[in-house]
């Protein structure tokens, strides 16, 4: 073959890389984190590339991987906008999907966003102290919560072992106590010691970084941290 037909060859799959690369690398995936009267659900995995269709009324909130939200409002029927670069599955995504498919509440919006029950359940910052669990920490200081502030409460925190770190003491009508992360080895687990009860907690503090929504829910949900997950993946709904 002589270099001129080379030369058509190289240009026409040049040509081809050029239209066919964008695509690929746009069309990225998102998933559901709220819906309204859709047949799709919380959880459900949607293909950047893949047409939608709702009904007037309808309401859908995705999420994709760079953490991007996108609202739709039926009636709409087109591939869903603004669709973030990278194809391919996300670990944080799925991760994601998994969660809101297996919790009890997740039926046409996340169940911690409707019925005022979200004001009842700890933020993404804070820690829950009233069973045990895995906890992701995310700052410094830490902040515990509790949900019955009635009475003052002498708190202790050991290691696992049962050795004490710390004392404190827990005002009445009072939430939220902060206690300083030093107390807390990534990996670790921890006895919370309240007035007759013992809390266990397993701490989480390799937070991803950059940590945009996906990323932070994704780890949230991986780490088993799934109230602080489902915290992150409410407020973004209703932004």
């Amino acid at each position: 073959m002589n270099k001129q037909g080379i030369d058509r060859i190289l240009m026409t799959s040049l040509g081809l890389i050029a239209l066919v690369g964008p695509a690929l690398v746009e069309a990225g995936q998102w998933v559901v984190i709220a819906a309204e009267q859709s047949t799709l659900q919380p959880g459900t995995l949607v293909p950047g590339d893949k047409p939608l269709k709702l009904a007037e009324g309808a309401q859908l909130v995705l999420l994709a991987e760079d953490g991007k939200t996108l609202k739709l409002t039926g009636p709409y029927s087109g591939v869903p906008s603004g669709r973030s670069k990278g194809g391919g599955e996300s670990s944080n995504l799925n991760a994601i999907a998994n969660l809101l498919q297996g919790h009890q509440q997740a039926t046409s919006t996340l169940g911690v966003m409707r019925g005022g029950s979200l004001q009842e359940l700890p933020t993404t910052n804070l820690v829950s102290v009233d069973n045990s669990g895995e906890r992701c920490l995310t700052g410094d200081p830490v902040v515990l919560w509790r949900s019955n502030t009635t009475a003052l409460e002498p708190v202790t925190l050991a290691d696992a072992n049962g050795s004490r770190l710390a004392s404190f003491t827990w005002p009445a009508g009072v939430a939220r106590l902060s206690t300083p992360s030093r107390y807390f080895e990534d990996g670790k687990s921890y006895l919370l010691q309240r007035p007759g009860k013992s809390v266990s907690l397993r701490v989480h503090k390799e937070a991803p970084s950059p940590a945009n929504s996906a990323a932070l829910a994704g780890w949230m949900a991986k780490s088993g941290c799934k109230a602080q997950a489902l915290s992150v993946l409410a407020k973004l709904a209703e932004e």
